[in-house]
């Protein structure tokens, strides 16, 4: 009967010839996925044996991930700014650099005594309005996204951190949905980690991202900038004056999206870099 400590080593040699990164973290993370436990239980326990059962659903995991499948699809959760996320290959795992989305979001408005409301367009998971939801409690969220898998996602995301009850999920290509209420609502902030990658690019991406991850999330189709460029043209239309818009955006953009501003309309508040250093997210201001 295997032990703790023979499956995690078992585990941490066969992803290791797989070339999956950090090998013995993954190997780690599924076997305590496995038996409903944290890390820690597996340091203090290495001895303990492993039921067959467990053992033949650890070996299944770990053949998934050395097939290229991501850990957070594997497991099914994705932690962001402190929070536990459900994902499922519906939506794009979030990522620390859209932390940088909340971080803006939070300083311009932690200014702000009244209640706020916010736009997040393609919510995915939820990430981006549940995080910004529970961080500002008089807030209230209208979350669109286009999938209704997304959706249902997003929905048990903003369940399970209770704040569903502030916010809307809508079906929606970009602001459409919002373009059929009686009265377009005119939102403090718009936030969005909109598909930025050219169709070209595909091919090149990493086997986790271009295999699993779904396309509708990540590629913007043969121009890297046009749903950024739909944004900055519709935007308007449900942001206050003096409002702010606050998108990501992928590697070497900035320029050509400082083109697609029209002057009289943006501002550009702050470009946010991410600890790559790249310019990660662009702060925009509706002018008055």
């Amino acid at each position: 009967m295997e032990t703790i400590r023979r499956a995690l080593e078992w585990a941490r040699r066969r992803l290791e010839a797989a070339n999956v990164e950090e090998p013995r973290r993954t190997a780690g993370t599924l076997l305590a996925h496995v038996l409903q436990r944290d890390y820690l239980y597996l340091l203090t326990r290495p001895e303990e044996p492993l039921s067959e059962s467990a053992w033949a659903e650890f070996a299944r995991l770990v053949e998934r991930r050395v097939q290229g499948e991501p850990l957070q699809y594997i497991t099914g959760h994705q932690e962001f700014f402190g929070l536990d996320f459900l994902v499922t290959p519906d939506v794009l795992i979030p990522r620390p650099e859209t932390e940088l989305i909340v971080e803006a979001v939070l300083d311009l408005a932690r200014t702000r005594d009244s209640e706020v409301l916010l736009i997040d367009v393609g919510t995915g998971s939820g990430c981006l309005a549940v995080t910004l939801a529970v961080h500002l409690p008089r807030a209230r969220v209208l979350a669109l996204d286009l999938s209704e898998a997304a959706l249902a996602i997003a929905r048990r995301n903003a369940e399970r951190h209770g704040v569903h009850a502030r916010i809307e999920f809508l079906a929606s290509d970009l602001f459409s949905a919002l373009e059929a209420l009686p009265q377009l609502p005119k939102a403090d902030f718009i936030v969005a980690n909109p598909p930025y990658i050219p169709e070209a690019e595909l091919p090149t991406l990493p086997r986790e991202v271009r295999d699993y991850e779904p396309r509708l999330a990540l590629i913007a189709g043969p121009d890297a900038s046009s749903v950024q460029r739909r944004l900055f043209a519709d935007g308007p239309k449900f942001l206050k004056p003096g409002g702010y818009l606050i998108c990501e955006m992928g590697y070497g953009q900035y320029p050509s999206l400082c083109e697609a501003l029209e002057p009289t309309v943006w501002e550009v508040v702050e470009v946010k870099r991410d600890l790559q250093g790249i310019e990660r997210t662009l702060v925009l201001r509706r002018r008055a």
